[in-house]
This record gives C-alpha cells, structure tokens and sequence, in this order.
C-alpha cells in the first residue's frame, strides 16, 4: 500500500502541494493500476496518528509513505503559521507506523534530509529519503521548469534544484534563468543511532563555560528577570533549569534565589555540574530522561532554558513546565537561532562584533578554551546530529502558545543570532489543547 499525504494550510503552496501528490498518486497507478494508493491531507498530528491506526485496522502495510509539504529542522510541519504543530523527537518514537517488510518512507520537503530523514531511518527501521536543500514546484520532475502564472491543470512536482536557497533574489534569479536539473532525493539507511548529546565534550565545554558571565549578552538578559521576580514577589525565587549542561548559570544564580534545580540528558554533563555545585545546599542537580520533569506541580516560580531550547521536545516539554510552574511563574528562554542578515541588522551586527572583538582581547582564556571545544571532531559530530533551528519556528511556536509575547534579539551574527522569550507571568492550566496527543 502507498500513502501519500500533504498539507494545505502551514505556509504558502498548499494548492500546489495537493497537484504534486496527485501527480505523484497518477504516476504510481501508471506503473500498475492494481496499487492500492491513498492520498490524504494532513492538517494536524491528530490527523496523521488517526491515518496510522486505520491503516492498522484495515490490516494493510506501508511499502511507501510519502509526505509533500513544509518542514522545519527537525521534521515534518502541521497546523498553521498561527498554530504550528511538529511531532517531537519523543512523540515520534512514540508513533506505531505499520510499515511493511522492506518499506520506505519519502520526504518532499526543505532541509529533510539534514536530520530528519535520519532520524526517521533509525527509528522505524526503515530506508527513508528527503531533500539536503530547498524544494521548489517544477512541471517536470528532472529540471525546473516555470509552470508561469496562469491557472493550469497539468503535472507539478515538488523538486530540490542547486544551490543554498531555491528562493531569495539570487536563488529566484538563479532557479528561473538557468532552469537546473532536480538534485536526486538522499537515501538514509537505517543505521544504528550515533551519540547526539555533549557527552563526549562534557570536560571541554565546562573548561570553556567555567563562568557563564562570559556569555554577556545571554547572562546580562537572564539575570535581570530572575531579579525582577525576586522585587516583584518580594522573595527570591525557586528556579528550575532545563539543559542546564555544567551547572555554571545556577551557580552563578546562588545568592539570587532560594533553590536551583538543573536538569540535563547528558549525565556526563551532570557529573560536572554536581561537582560545581556541591558547595551550595540550595542548588541540586539530576540527570533525565526524555520530556518528563520530576517535580511536584507548582514546584518553580521560573523555569529556563539557557541555550538548550533546540534539544528539547518543544510540545510534551512544554506541558511539563507549565505543569511544575507556581502561580504567576515565568519562563525564559535564551538560545541560538539561524536567520541570514538583512540590512536592517546592521547597527546590532556592528555591536555585536564589537563586543566579540573585545571579548577575544580580553577574556583570551575563554577564547582559547573555546577554540579546543568547537574545533574538536567530538563537537562538530554533535552539531550535526543537533542543528540549530530557523528563527521563525521560534517565532511562530512561542508566540502562538503565548499570544502577546514576542521574540527579543540580543546579538547577532552572519548567519546566526541570538534570541530570548518571557512567557509573562502565567497561571495554571492555561495550556491551550493540541491535537495530538
């Protein structure tokens, strides 16, 4: 059995997503009309779990799953600009897809190849192909070809050409005058999974990271909310962090708040985080394992997430802070975000490069640390396997969750910046509900 599914409402192109998987079923059923091949759109992660379990029901297998629409870094994307939806590592897992012996699954879709594809590839022990690059709409599925402006009705198909972008001035000007040939879909084995988290660079990063100060952006940001509870509470506030990696951001917080929890994945990382923090009772720290917080409800006035959001299982973590957050507690976010420079960056960039130039001058230990840690094979084979995300999908998640609230940026670099979220205060219960699970 084939199954092709699409979106229609996340981003622009839904209307030509729907003629790329009819196209897609039409060249199917020519190569053998007997094909049982169902086309389905899929709209929210409901839809896509409902769509498995009748499948399961009928009896049937998968030999080919196909999904043609939007994506961010870590996968296939659902819902809308206003309301994005994205199966998070974790609910992935979760998934019971009734593949049949020898099936594969197919991703036509921007970047799915990069992580997600392999991801997939490993976790249903199946072949899985997606796009290194951008996807474009072509009427041919060897070259781009412009199907121009009008209205027509002939064959569409969702391609990846050259180049770093598809779109933009250069990439359109690219694309439409010299009409590439289709760059051919990766094949991902389904290998076994290779070590993703800071394990292995756990010594490096605490040696570079010693003192969190030397983030003076991120820590000048964080450490002026945590003393605004503390004068608007009138206390200090109990605080828990997530990806806390060597503890340093809590240690540095000690005499700010009441208590400092950390939690991270990478015991290693933990290992030196209870070694820093052993001279302070009010600070403890554990390793976890997946989206589940083990703390009471109510237990924390704020909740961060120092440079560690992209790990995290944005949904399913979500509902676990705002489960263990107190009345009116907040949560911070601070981390880095990929986005090209426009030119209306440039008085941030000009500061920003100032500021890492004088870094560099005088703070040349951490530079020098800093250099062993992202120069080491050990940290580049984790960046791979942990890519940062575009800065909408920031934008779009946490101001949808959080209506009124808006992305701030704090510095930024050629092709990256740094950004940071308040939540606000928030009250109890005020999840709003997602359609899966």
């Amino acid at each position: 059995m084939y199954f092709i599914c699409h979106t229609t409402r996340y981003r622009e192109g839904g209307a030509q997503f729907a003629r790329a998987a009819q196209t897609l079923r039409e060249e199917l059923l020519a190569v053998d009309p007997t094909r049982d091949v169902r086309l389905h759109v899929i709209e929210r992660k409901a839809q896509f779990v409902a769509a498995m379990q009748s499948i399961r029901d009928s009896g049937a297998r998968i030999d080919e799953l196909h999904f043609l629409g939007h994506s961010g870094m870590y996968g296939i994307m659902f819902g809308s600009r206003e309301w994005p939806e994205q199966f998070s590592p974790h609910e992935w897992r979760t998934l019971d897809i009734p593949f049949a012996s020898g099936g594969a699954a197919y991703f036509h879709a921007c970047r799915s190849a990069r992580w997600f594809a392999p991801f997939f590839a490993r976790t249903f022990g199946v072949r899985a192909y997606g796009h290194q690059g951008y996807t474009t709409v072509s009427t041919r599925a060897d070259r781009f070809v412009f199907e121009g402006f009008a209205a027509k009705r002939g064959p569409l198909y969702l391609v990846s050409v050259p180049g770093r972008k598809t779109h933009g001035i250069f990439g359109s000007l690219r694309k439409y005058a010299l009409e590439p040939e289709v760059v051919p879909m990766v094949r991902c084995e389904p290998e076994p999974p290779p070590v993703t988290s800071y394990d292995k660079v756990a010594e490096l990063y605490d040696r570079a990271f010693a003192d969190i100060r030397v983030r003076r952006d991120e820590w000048r940001w964080l450490s002026q909310r945590v003393e605004h509870a503390r004068a608007e509470s009138g206390r200090a506030p109990r605080v828990l962090d997530i990806g806390c990696g060597n503890g340093a951001l809590l240690c540095q917080l000690r005499e700010r708040i009441a208590l400092g929890v950390g939690v991270d994945t990478s015991r290693p990382m933990i290992e030196c985080a209870l070694r820093r923090g052993a001279p302070f009772p009010s600070l403890r720290f554990e390793a976890i394992d997946g989206p589940v917080l083990p703390f009471p409800d109510g237990a924390f006035d704020l909740v961060s997430s120092f440079l560690s959001f992209r790990y995290l299982d944005w949904d399913p973590m979500l509902r676990e802070i705002r489960r263990v957050l107190a009345p009116g507690g907040r949560i911070l976010v601070v981390d880095m975000v990929e986005r090209p420079l426009s030119l209306g960056d440039a008085p941030l960039l000009l500061k920003s490069l100032a500021r890492h130039l004088e870094r560099r001058l005088v703070e040349r230990p951490f530079s020098e640390a800093l250099q062993l840690l992202t120069r080491h094979p050990d940290w580049e084979a984790m960046l791979e396997h942990n890519p940062i995300r575009a800065e909408h999908e920031y934008r779009w998640f946490l101001q949808s969750r959080f209506p009124g609230r808006s992305l701030a940026t704090l510095s930024v670099g050629r092709r990256a910046r740094l950004v940071a979220f308040d939540s606000g205060p928030l009250e109890p219960g005020a999840v709003t509900p997602l359609s899966y699970p």
